[in-house]
Parts: C-alpha cells; structure tokens; sequence
C-alpha cells in the first residue's frame, strides 16, 4: 500500500483492515477502515524499488494506492480509524497500528506482479 510517501505492508488485506480505537464499552471498534463514503485508493503497478537496480525477479509490484487521496484521509489510513473514529482523538487504540514499512528483501513473498481480477491497469504517475 502506498501511504504518505511510503510504501507499507499490512498485516490483512486492505479491505479487511479494522480500526483500531477502542470503544466506550471498551471493545475494539468493529468498523473497517475502507469505507463506503470515503474516497478509495486504487491498484496500480509500479517499480520495486524507484531508483534502484532490481535484485528481486520481479522489476514491478501491485500496490494499492492511496497518494491520491488528501492528506487528511490519507492520515486516517495511517492511524487505522475509521471514519468515526478519525474525528473522535480522544478515542484509545485498543491494539498498535497492523503496518510495517514493506521491505522487498524481507517482505519478498508477498510481491505481486499482476493487478487483482477486474482491476484496470493505472499508469504509472510521472
């Protein structure tokens, strides 16, 4: 997923990624970041590492793009709250943040090189 300039690597896929603030009966929120409201990221293909000779057999990824959005939603992602949530700053996280700073060498096993079913190329932004 590319987020605020970087690119992460969560622990579900995205449209599964819960928020994280606990609620008043001190439960975890069941509402999932992704929402029906909001605007969406999109899928797109792009170089594994900008800049850099590949060292990895695959010269592009699919990521799910958020850069597009205003910081402010992109912010929310990076917090995993949901949109209630978001407003609400005095909400505690129930559990940490599910991202990691995505690592080609480490993460290797999750490079995917084809966009997922239905999903139209994106062109690669200048």
């Amino acid at each position: 997923m590319d987020l605020l300039g970087s690119r992460y690597l969560s622990a579900q896929p995205f449209a599964e990624i819960r928020c994280i603030a606990r609620t008043r009966r001190h439960t975890r929120c069941l509402n999932r970041v992704l929402a029906l409201r909001k605007p969406h990221g999109t899928w797109r293909l792009t170089t594994l590492l900008p800049g850099r000779t590949p060292v990895l057999p695959a010269a592009e990824i699919a990521v799910y793009d958020l850069e597009h959005l205003a910081h402010a939603e992109q912010h929310r992602w990076r917090a995993q709250r949901c949109p209630t949530h978001a407003l609400i700053t005095e909400a505690a996280d129930m559990v940490p943040e599910g991202w990691q700073i995505f690592d080609p060498l480490l993460h290797h096993q999750h490079i995917a090189t084809r966009l997922p079913a239905g999903q139209a190329r994106q062109r690669e932004r200048a």
